[in-house]
């Protein structure tokens, strides 16, 4: 794991997760909003993971692969 890559940083999906909210609340009600609601919520999924990371290293587990 680099130390100063954001995929590893639970903080960097929630900061694209309250960016992403923040750009909803500037649409109607509609598709567009609903979308980039659905795209925080996967960004919060990724902070999520990002938080387990280092856990699942630490239990001898390999380095989650980006590549896909």
């Amino acid at each position: 794991m680099k130390p100063k890559d954001p995929f590893y940083d639970p903080k960097f999906w929630r900061g694209r997760a309250e960016a992403t909210r923040t750009k909803a609340v500037s649409f109607a009600e509609g598709k567009s909003r609903d979308r980039l609601l659905k795209i925080a919520e996967e960004y919060e999924k990724l902070a999520r993971r990002a938080e387990e990371w280092p856990t699942l290293k630490k239990d001898g587990d390999a380095e989650p692969d980006r590549s896909s």
